[in-house]
């Protein structure tokens, strides 16, 4: 039997809520989880722009403008040490390349990070972080990190806590099995669209992915070696390049050299 693929996996939750054809799916889904109520929703470039040749492509799951809100969620399928820092990045680079608003910094614009996130142990199923001192006093007041645990959340559907499983409905239909989500979604409009887009998703070959969790888990730390590998010999050529500049090489023969081009060289 052919496995299924739900929304606790990255391209499954994209093709979902990234969806701007539908994007009444994110709406609801957001409404739901920070309690607002949204009019209008404008999907944003999810590759972020970069500030050094030498940085790493950033690419976010899920970027978005409500009013004057900023909306960055990521989905962290599994506990990884550096995913906080990352996701952190992230979000000060949305941060910093949206609140400048003419030659004044605009304190009205609100920055909301959301992690969904599997593999933790031991916390909340939602906690909130903001910048604040010992005594609580905020030192920004319009930045904030939500982070959710997946695997908490989903206790509660296994632990029939229907309190629970109610105000967190929208978060546990993303971890459940194809028969399960058939029969949660009942009655409820929003979800049954969700459990059929996923359903067309898993027939379409394009969505299926090609690998297992444990292999995906696999490929994911072979590429981030490699990735960090070809960065130390980038890292290193630049370095040579610099060296032969001052050193009043050509510039051509630097290129030659290096294999850089002169934007890389001279930047």
């Amino acid at each position: 039997m052919r496995p299924f693929y739900n929304g606790k996996y990255d391209r499954v939750f994209k093709a979902v809520f990234c969806d701007e054809s539908n994007p009444n799916m994110l709406k609801v889904f957001l409404e739901k989880l920070l309690n607002i109520e949204i009019t209008e929703i404008y999907f944003l470039k999810q590759e972020l722009e970069l500030s050094d040749i030498r940085e790493r492509k950033k690419i976010v799951d899920l970027l978005v403008k409500v009013k004057e809100n900023y909306i960055h969620i990521e989905l962290n399928s599994s506990n990884q040490s550096y995913l906080h820092i990352r996701n952190f990045c992230y979000f000060a680079n949305i941060i910093s390349r949206n609140t400048r608003k003419g030659k004044q910094y605009n304190k009205e614009i609100q920055f909301i990070h959301i992690d969904l996130s599997y593999g933790i142990k031991g916390k909340e199923a939602r906690s909130e972080y903001q910048i604040r001192d010992e005594v609580g006093s905020l030192y920004i007041k319009n930045v904030k990190i939500i982070e959710y645990n997946m695997d908490r959340i989903m206790e509660y559907w296994y632990t029939a806590d229907r309190k629970k499983i109610e105000e967190y409905k929208y978060l546990i239909m993303l971890g459940l099995d194809r028969e399960t989500l058939r029969e949660f979604v009942k009655g409820d409009t929003y979800m049954e669209t969700y459990q059929k887009k996923v359903e067309e998703l898993n027939n379409e070959e394009i969505y299926i992915p090609w690998i297992t969790p444990e292999e995906d888990e696999e490929f994911i730390l072979n590429t981030e070696k490699d990735i960090s590998f070809k960065e130390g010999k980038q890292e290193s050529k630049m370095e040579i390049a610099k060296n032969l500049l001052i050193s009043g090489v050509d510039i051509q023969i630097i290129q030659k050299v290096t294999g850089l081009t002169q934007e890389q060289i001279c930047g």
